[in-house]
């Protein structure tokens, strides 16, 4: 399977055929911040490898919901993860937010991705809503031998040298668009990825189904080490990953988000 999508994926494919997913257009995935308690290893949203508070904003949360309920969106799934989720200063009112949607459109179903780690997080569950599933990894350890190898980038690989990386991968297309604090993404993890970038091109409004924001696959794809599999790989089939494994670019990546955050962190102390 890995040499087939190696085959697709590659620029004369692709010319052939056309990109081979696209982000789906009635499902979503919300990351809340990117505060984590637990900061595993290879964590696709990098809170562990780039730690930092940054939240959305409840504003922006509200105007999701405007232009949704403008747009007459009938978003199926609307997800809401992180870093951990609930750690969200304004977590609850963001619920509440999201109740206005739902008062529109009751078979959206609005799911919690949580770790359910640390007594702070579990007395946040207990007051959640009944109408909201809750889906608790119920995690304890920082590391995940179910986790996959995110910090492989595929452009390091010299194999990948003619692929065209805005194929994407079946993310897009099951978990669909990403809403971050750095803005909308055709998956919730290249939103990720462009914060530790520092680049902040997501788009700043609910996109049409139109846009397919091959842009923002073209530059997060290329490090994200989910590219190559493409597909879901179930982890009864995947060796288990015990150890943080961080290609060339992601350790230049990381080394300069440091290096950003040091000088932004000097700059408060002068101020």
């Amino acid at each position: 399977m890995k040499l087939l999508r190696w085959i697709r994926v590659q620029r004369p494919t692709t010319k052939l055929l056309g990109y081979q997913y696209r982000a789906a257009t009635d499902t979503i995935e919300i990351d809340l911040t990117y505060l984590c308690n637990l900061r595993c290893n290879n964590c696709n949203r990098s809170s562990a490898q780039a730690p930092e508070a940054a939240h959305i904003g409840l504003d922006t949360v509200r105007q999701f919901v405007d232009d949704s309920l403008l747009a007459r969106r009938s978003w199926s799934r609307i997800r809401l993860l992180g870093g951990e989720p609930t750690l969200h200063p304004d977590f609850m009112a963001i619920l509440d937010e999201l109740k206005r949607y739902s008062a529109e459109y009751p078979d959206t179903s609005i799911q919690l991705v949580t770790n359910g780690y640390g007594p702070k997080v579990k007395r946040i569950l207990q007051s959640i809503p009944r109408s909201i599933y809750i889906e608790n990894s119920s995690k304890n350890s920082d590391v995940q031998p179910g986790f996959g190898p995110f910090n492989l980038a595929p452009q390091d690989s010299i194999a990948y040298s003619w692929a065209d990386y805005r194929n994407g991968c079946a993310i897009a297309s099951t978990c669909g668009l990403g809403l971050t604090p750095q803005g909308y993404y055709p998956c919730a993890i290249a939103g990720g990825i462009d914060r530790v970038l520092g680049l902040q091109r997501g788009r700043s409004r609910l996109p049409p189904p139109s846009d397919e924001m091959r842009d923002l696959m073209d530059t997060a794809c290329r490090l994200c080490g989910r590219f190559r599999d493409g597909h879901y790989v179930p982890e009864k089939l995947r060796p288990p990953l015990l150890t943080q494994e961080t290609s060339p670019s992601w350790q230049k990546i990381y080394e300069d988000w440091r290096s950003r955050a040091g000088t932004a962190a000097h700059r408060s102390e002068v101020e």
